[in-house]
């Protein structure tokens, strides 16, 4: 498929082609197919819906702060039926996550500073 080709399939996918796909088809097309074949292969599996799909991947979107992900999953969970509330259960969880994950990076800073607590006040 030519880089014309697969930006329209991107674009009859998602509505739009977001800039960063786009610019990945200017500096490499062996970049975006493999990121494409990816996404298939992550989205080929029939256990989950693609409602809880578009879900999980709107959280992961959340935890690492990409925007693109995140405005594009949200659409994909409400083409799939997902409802705001459901969408705003997911940015708890997902936020609760994040947090978790900076207490757990900082557990070996925490575990100094009480070992070292009386030092600290001094």
């Amino acid at each position: 498929m030519n880089k014309e080709e697969l930006l329209k399939m991107i674009e009859k996918q998602m509505g739009v082609v977001p800039k960063p796909l786009k610019d990945l088809s200017e500096l490499s097309m062996n970049a975006l197919n493999g990121h494409l074949v990816g996404k298939k292969n992550a989205y080929a599996g029939e256990s989950l819906d693609q409602k809880t799909k578009a879900l999980i991947a709107l959280a992961v979107g959340i935890a690492i702060d990409s925007q693109g992900c995140i405005m594009n999953n949200i659409k994909e969970a409400k083409k799939f039926g997902a409802t705001i509330e459901e969408i705003m259960e997911v940015f708890s969880i997902a936020k609760f996550s994040k947090s978790s994950s900076a207490i757990s990076g900082f557990a070996s800073a925490m575990e100094w500073l009480v070992n070292n607590k009386e030092e600290m006040n001094k």
